[in-house]
């Protein structure tokens, strides 16, 4: 007998699509995905009448004990086959199966099972270790838990090239190398309690590169290596595992929690309070429908006054396609699953986490962002013997996920709506002196409306040595070019405002002027195509774009030193240009059309005067007339030598 083939190739709570597939293929594929409820429905009919082929018979048993060990089935009938089948099956499962059903006598035959193996029977003692921590026992499972380094049901924790140490009572015995084990909520667990301790600041620790932001964060006296970064070079380190740090903490101090926080809640000024939402909580077969609230009832429970982010890093299409016409909710503009300090600095500025259990409880928690914790019957035991995130958490409010409803919802949204205006506002960076940044930190950037002279206020620039990259060149209706940089302007400003559910031409339909998605890696994405572009770091770069304008708190967010230009010019020939220029025109060739339009784009600058940024303000219509005294004051706050000819002499040339 073998178990199933695990799919492989499919993004997290999703199949293959079913035509052509054969049931039992369908049937793995969901059990993979998580989906233990639908697996069975399928591989029901099955068991009821077996196939004639012997594999597959095998693998419907297989799926049987494994949706039962998710108690989805009959358990009578799993526990049944279970204790018939041979003990050369599936063993590490079906002990664990056996301990979930309280058959201690087919747990008892398969781990003294005469060919059992070393990794096998540490497999065994892990399980009855995590068997006697989910039943509160900690103290006698705790040490049979720290055999999970030479199991196998559980992730490979120890790297090839390490020798595990079992972790000692006394913290002054510790080694000095610590391995960072299992998802980004337990490591976040396990490192509260490890710096609790305050004996490992100076440390090294080894884990996913994912994870190496939060060791610099947190740990910034210690090392990090990843994983795939291991040579012969670095020898045979020995080890601790981080989980253990837990065990040691409880029984030092017989509780689990960590008992500090790592980051404080934040507010912006000038934005509106924000709740993180999720709904959805766990790995593939970790109680995914447990821990599973569909969107569009999660969306009704929450109040209709009130914004949302999506903190659920497994999106699928239709959920981004929900929560997008949905008024109350964003999506953050950056892959939330690549640097879990980015993740933090999206929760810390909101009011608040409503969410199942997930990493976010302990992102939010180990900030002290308040937490509307929806628990699942299978409480993790992280949790507690109570069962409540508060247990680890005390900005939690645990609701049991069968007691969760709009008024529940909307009495703590209202609270911590109140806690949220109570914090202090943080307001937009003062100003450093240039001495002190470096010019890649203080762009030159240009918005306003469209059609007000922004390309030949650019251009002006462009002569006093400011570095734009590849622009767009000019045509009929702009011959002198666009001094517009087509790489960001196509493969940034386009796609985020598409992202955003708004026209990436900025035109039919706008984002939100009261606040925007974060998106933590826009700075790193904007070197990385200057980089591309030959950008060297050594003068100041610019970039010019009115529909920049629609999203300048991000661009303020990432470059707080910036200098922002706001080009004007007198309405009515801004009026009279987007009329008859030809792609404006293809919108409306009214004024009447263009006015609120103008009023729209008018606000979100009047939002960005008011905001603390540095901002120079550029009259067109007067620069065109030869006066050069405001482009000349930011020519030399941007740190660019200011050139009176050289600035004539790109006015002489008629721009658009």
């Amino acid at each position: 007998m073998t178990g199933p083939q695990q799919a492989t190739g499919q993004a997290p709570g999703q199949t293959a699509p079913a035509e052509n597939v054969p049931p039992i293929k369908r049937a793995q594929d969901l059990f993979n995905a998580g989906r233990v409820s639908e697996c069975y429905a399928i591989i029901k009919p099955m068991i009821d009448t077996p196939p004639a082929d012997a594999r597959d018979r095998s693998n419907i048993a297989y799926l049987q004990l494994g949706c039962a060990l998710y108690k989805t089935g009959d358990m009578e009938a799993a526990r049944k086959l279970n204790a018939a089948l041979s003990t050369a099956h599936w063993r590490p499962m079906r002990y664990r199966l056996s301990l979930r059903l309280g058959d201690m006598t087919t747990a008892k035959r398969i781990r003294t099972a005469p060919d059992v193996t070393d990794r096998e029977r540490d497999d065994f003692r892990t399980t009855a270790g995590l068997h006697l921590i989910w039943a509160k026992k900690y103290r006698l499972g705790f040490p049979l838990y720290a055999c999970r380094h030479n199991a196998i049901l559980f992730p490979k924790t120890v790297p090839n090239r390490c020798r595990h140490v079992p972790l000692p009572d006394d913290p002054a015995q510790d080694e000095t190398t610590i391995v960072l084990e299992q998802g980004l909520g337990d490591v976040l667990f396990h490192l509260a309690h490890i710096r609790a301790e305050g004996q490992h600041e100076t440390s090294r620790f080894i884990g996913l590169r994912k994870y190496g932001p939060l060791i610099r964060r947190y740990f910034p006296r210690a090392t990090y290596l990843a994983h795939e970064d291991m040579t012969d070079a670095h020898g045979t380190p020995r080890i601790h595992l981080a989980a253990d740090f837990v065990g040691r903490g409880f029984r030092r101090n017989w509780h689990l929690a960590p008992g500090i926080t790592f980051d404080t809640p934040i507010r912006h000024a000038g934005e509106p309070p924000v709740w993180g939402i999720c709904w959805r909580g766990g790995s593939g077969q970790n109680r995914r429908e447990e821990r599973h609230i569909p969107l569009q009832i999660f969306l009704d429970l929450l109040p209709r006054d009130a914004r949302f982010l999506a903190l659920q890093f497994d999106l699928t299409k239709e959920e981004r396609t929900i929560l997008l016409a949905d008024g109350r909710c964003m999506i953050p503009l950056s892959d939330i699953t690549q640097n879990p300090v980015h993740t933090i600095d999206m929760i810390r500025p909101l009011a608040g986490v409503i969410s199942v259990d997930s990493a976010n409880w302990h992102m939010a928690g180990l900030s002290d962002v308040p937490i509307f914790a929806i628990m699942n019957r299978t409480a993790h035991w992280f949790w507690g013997k109570e069962s409540r995130a508060e247990t680890a958490f005390p900005c939690a409010t645990t609701v049991r996920k069968e007691d969760v409803g709009p008024a529940r919802v909307g009495e703590w949204v209202r609270d911590t709506r109140k806690a949220w205006r109570e914090r202090e506002a943080q307001g937009h960076p003062k100003p450093a002196k240039l001495s002190r940044t470096e010019p890649r930190d203080r762009p030159v950037l240009i918005v306003g409306l469209p059609r007000s002279a922004t390309s030949m206020t650019t251009r002006v620039l462009h002569s006093q040595g400011l570095w734009l990259g590849e622009t767009v060149p000019g045509n009929r209706e702009n011959p002198q070019g666009y001094f517009e940089s087509r790489m960001i302007r196509d493969q940034l400003i386009k796609p985020t405002l598409s992202a955003l559910g708004a026209d990436p031409l900025g035109v039919r339909r706008l984002p939100a002027w009261d606040v925007l998605p974060p998106f933590p890696a826009l700075r790193d994405t904007l070197f990385a195509m200057l980089r591309r572009e030959g950008y060297d770091g050594r003068q100041p770069w610019g970039f010019k774009d009115p529909k920049l304008t629609l999203l300048w708190p991000l661009f303020a967010r990432a470059f707080p030193q910036a200098h922002w230009v706001i080009v004007t010019r007198d309405r009515d020939k801004v009026l009279d240009s987007l009329c008859r220029t030809s792609f404006m025109a293809r919108h409306s060739t009214s004024p009447e059309f263009w006015l609120p339009f103008c009023s729209a784009y008018d606000h979100r600058l009047n939002l960005l005067r008011a905001s603390g940024a540095q901002v120079h303000e550029v009259d067109s219509d007067a620069l065109s007339g030869g006066s050069l005294s405001q482009i000349k004051g930011v020519i030399r706050a941007a740190g660019l030598g200011f050139n009176a000819r050289d600035a004539r002499a790109a006015l002489v040339r008629d721009g658009g």
